[in-house]
């Protein structure tokens, strides 16, 4: 059904969030209790005009003007009436229809949400902000930001057509555009998902000047603001949504299987004395501010040194039963690097180039369990170019000895248990994991370098495993330096 042969008349409907539960009392003296997501309310004097327009919300959306047209609002009281729903601008959805057909609706996002109120556009250039993100939810479409406090449904397919429109330049300023598409602008631009120019020549707008924002691309505050706020009625946190769909990912990952092209597919790795260490091991002090003691041992990169670094940073040191409310097939483990909640979903690889002693060249996942290396089947060479890309990098001399160490994570290990702050939980584990092999890589006398950037499509090929299953997220270089001594 195309808009154009519908009725031409607007309606404005009101309603409140699905998930808001209003207790109205018993008498018309009753205070109302409003339960909403953010915190809940106490009216303690409420109109019969309000206690009516509550109820009428309550069973879905209604026309305003037939709630300030009820009986229960006394004559002359709608101006009254809209200043009592005012304080609850939070929790009412404002939605555009065409007579019984509706088109879009403006839902509230947060506490401080603030419909500010429908204006005229005629002549204005308007465009989706950079920040607007169009994506399919609950059956259809919506549009959502980073920066507001309110998402858009899209109920009708029409609408979507009439973006074209909306997104003007000043060649379109003098066409003069229907009521529904100046209906729908005036909604969008209210919502704060469409922003409107500042001038016509030379249109500019206001969010591309902001100094708070300049600095946020589009993706970047996405996933931070849908990880720090409550956003979009979706779960978030430990919330287990994966729980029943799916068993729960594993603790340690499961070896790679073996191949022709693995003809040594496990290497153990010396377990180092931790009671010797704890003796002769410099002071965090030294470790944290290097040049207050020289670290003690010797700073070549063997395979030995390297098992070493990776039990002391990286390995297992026991399986744990789930914790606290966590479901009973969900363990956990206890490591030397913190995690969020205990869920560990980061792998560590080693990538070792042609030039390498400690290591034959290749990618090996380090199995913290076991304490051995894994020889993974992915491509020959794609490793060695990952280290020689690392190595262009650094400052070292030609021919220092140096690996790769890469940090994948599991997604469906993170997801399975966390909603909406997976993907920023695992960058939190990376960077604890990062500095935990970078200061016993300094206590051990190896140089390390966290790397800016990885190559995530290299980075498949070298291990031969599906991104969209587990995908880097973090690189450094550990490379072995001159042997320093202890100043007693």
């Amino acid at each position: 059904m195309h808009l154009d042969s519908l009725s031409p008349q607007l309606v404005n409907l009101w309603s409140l969030r699905q998930d808001i539960v209003v207790d109205l009392g018993t008498g018309p003296e009753d205070p109302i209790l409003l339960e909403t997501p953010w915190a809940d309310l106490r009216i303690k004097e409420p109109s019969a005009g309000l206690r009516e327009a509550l109820r009428r919300m309550l069973l879905g959306p209604v026309a305003i003007r037939n709630i300030l047209a009820s009986p229960s609002v006394a004559p002359g009281g709608a101006e009254g009436l809209l200043e009592e729903l005012r304080p609850l601008q939070h929790l009412i959805v404002r939605t555009l229809a065409i007579g019984a057909v509706p088109l879009l609706s403006v839902v509230p996002v947060s506490g401080r949400a603030r419909f500010t109120g429908l204006k005229p556009l005629l002549g204005r250039i308007c465009r989706l902000s950079r920040f607007a993100v169009i994506r399919y939810a609950q059956g259809g479409l919506c549009i959502e930001s980073s920066i507001v406090d309110h998402k858009v449904d899209l109920h009708h397919p029409g609408v979507m057509g009439m973006l074209g429109r909306i997104d003007g330049t000043a060649d379109d300023v003098d066409a003069p555009h229907p009521p529904v598409v100046e209906a729908v602008r005036a909604y969008l631009v209210a919502a704060g998902v469409l922003v409107v120019a500042d001038r016509l020549a030379e249109p500019s707008f206001a969010e591309d000047r902001d100094p708070a924002l300049t600095g946020w691309s589009p993706d970047e505050l996405l996933v931070h603001s849908g990880s720090r706020r409550e956003r979009f009625g979706r779960p978030r946190g430990a919330a287990f949504a994966q729980a029943g769909r799916m068993p729960p990912p594993p603790v340690v990952k499961p070896p790679a299987p073996a191949g022709p092209d693995r003809p040594a597919p496990r290497i153990a790795l010396a377990r180092p004395d931790l009671d010797r260490l704890a003796d002769t091991d410099p002071p965090l002090t030294a470790v944290l501010e290097p040049g207050t003691r020289p670290v003690t041992e010797d700073g070549e990169l063997t395979l030995d040194r390297l098992g070493a670094l990776l039990f002391r940073a990286a390995r297992i040191r026991a399986l744990l039963p789930p914790a606290g409310f966590d479901p009973a097939d969900y363990p956990t483990s206890e490591r030397p690097y913190p995690s969020v909640d205990d869920s560990y979903a980061l792998e560590v690889y080693v990538l070792a180039g042609e030039e390498a002693s400690c290591l034959p060249a290749g990618a090996y996942h380090y199995d913290p369990l076991g304490h051995c290396l894994e020889r993974m089947p992915g491509e020959p060479g794609a490793a060695a170019d990952l280290v020689d890309a690392a190595r262009g990098e650094d400052t070292e001399p030609a021919g220092t000895e140096s690996v790769r160490v890469a940090v994948s994570a599991r997604f469906p290990r993170a997801a399975y248990k966390f909603s909406g702050t997976a993907y920023s939980n695992i960058l939190k584990d990376v960077g604890a994991l990062q500095q935990t092999v970078a200061l016993v890589a300094r206590a051990m006398g190896l140089r390390s370098r966290i790397l800016s950037v990885g190559d995530a499509d290299a980075f498949q090929r070298a291990v031969g495993l599906d991104w969209r299953v587990e995908a880097s997220v973090g690189d450094m270089v550990i490379t072995s330096r001159e042997r320093v001594s202890r100043d007693d």
